[in-house]
């Protein structure tokens, strides 16, 4: 007898019978089902460091990311999501957490002691497998920062599997330094932009920092990196009312040149976006969703179908990044694991 397909009905076939129930709470049966549905992952909700709005905002009815309300989030930021996993930062006691919001996990570690003190930085989570439905797989945390002294950007990874942070890899990029915007993942490397529209690469294969050349048009430091249509690096800026989709494509000859795409703004969101300047402010590299605000909304728009959704209806929304979370996720499986608690990929410090 097979078992119903829909996520949302696992919760009410575990209860049909003790055979039923012991297969859908099996690891490997789990791991199967996400397997056999996988495609785009959801937006569930994103996260904000801005006061204005809640910590981690829920724009789905059948997830609230309760992870995010049992701890104490007061001292807390987010600096990437990705993976069923967000990266936060605690001031406080001056520590890295790795957050996984269904299960509940959590992974706390120090930052490396290489950082320099006049420094600005950036991280990224994800998991080693590459996917969000293994809860117990290991995890990896990037961090790159810059030294606002002699320019020096440098990177290092801290594997959950061995506890401690890889050796430091270093670049001198003259008058430049990584600022805290969101990060892209394409392939086996990360993407972080720097404070003159520059993108710096971190290939996790070579454990190497690369220099990509300046995005070639000014938008006023309005731009995001994102995942191309292609499967290749591109990134995302506004000009006026129109949104430019860049994408960096190789040539024969050795060269990257530019592609762009463009989209009336004005012709999707409505009148109003003329009359103040857009602003990208997200982007969810698994589901290819874009964030923008205009004014005191905000809209989260699926590039592939240009469908367009307003998450926001008793917020007001007044600026600042927003890190989308996306995740495969049903009721009946987050109140397995809730109640069986897998067990963490690493024990947290005492804080």
């Amino acid at each position: 007898m097979r078992l119903p397909p829909e996520p949302i009905n696992l919760f009410c076939a575990s209860h049909v019978c003790k055979h039923w129930r012991s297969l859908i709470h099996d690891a490997r049966f789990l791991f199967r089902f996400h397997e056999f549905h996988r495609g785009t992952p959801p937006v569930l909700g994103f996260f904000s460091n801005q006061p204005s709005l809640p910590f981690f905002f829920s724009i789905t009815n059948t997830f609230a990311g309760s992870a995010v309300g049992k701890i104490d989030h007061d001292y807390l930021s987010v600096l990437d999501c990705r993976h069923g996993r967000a990266l936060l930062e605690c001031k406080c006691c001056n520590e890295l957490l790795v957050l996984d919001l269904v299960t509940g996990d959590t992974i706390w570690l120090p930052y490396p002691t290489q950082l320099p003190k006049q420094a600005t930085y950036n991280g990224a989570v994800l998991c080693v497998a590459g996917h969000d439905n293994c809860h117990s797989c290991p995890v990896l945390v990037v961090l790159v920062f810059s030294n606002k002294v002699d320019f020096i950007t440098a990177g290092c990874v801290y594997s959950s599997e061995t506890g401690v942070w890889g050796e430091v890899t270093s670049i001198h990029i003259p008058d430049s330094f990584v600022v805290p915007l969101p990060t892209v993942l394409v392939g086996n490397t990360l993407y972080w932009l720097l404070d003159n529209d520059r993108i710096i690469q971190f290939d996790l294969d070579k454990h190497r920092l690369d220099l990509i050349e300046e995005v070639p048009h000014s938008y006023w430091k309005q731009v995001i990196i994102m995942r191309a249509e292609d499967g290749v690096v591109g990134f995302a800026g506004v000009d006026d009312s129109s949104l430019h989709l860049w994408s960096r494509v190789g040539s024969i000859d050795g060269g990257v040149p530019w592609t762009r795409r463009i989209i009336d703004l004005e012709e999707l969101l409505g009148p109003e976006t003329s009359l103040c300047h857009p602003l990208l402010v997200g982007y969810a590299e698994d589901a290819d969703v874009i964030f923008i605000g205009v004014y005191t909304s905000l809209y989260m728009i699926h590039l592939k179908s240009m469908m367009k959704r307003e998450p926001l209806q008793n917020e007001v929304y007044i600026g600042g990044p927003i890190f989308p979370y996306t995740r495969f996720y049903s009721p009946g499986i987050a109140i397995f694991l809730e109640r069986r608690r897998l067990p963490a990929v690493a024990e947290p410090a005492q804080v």
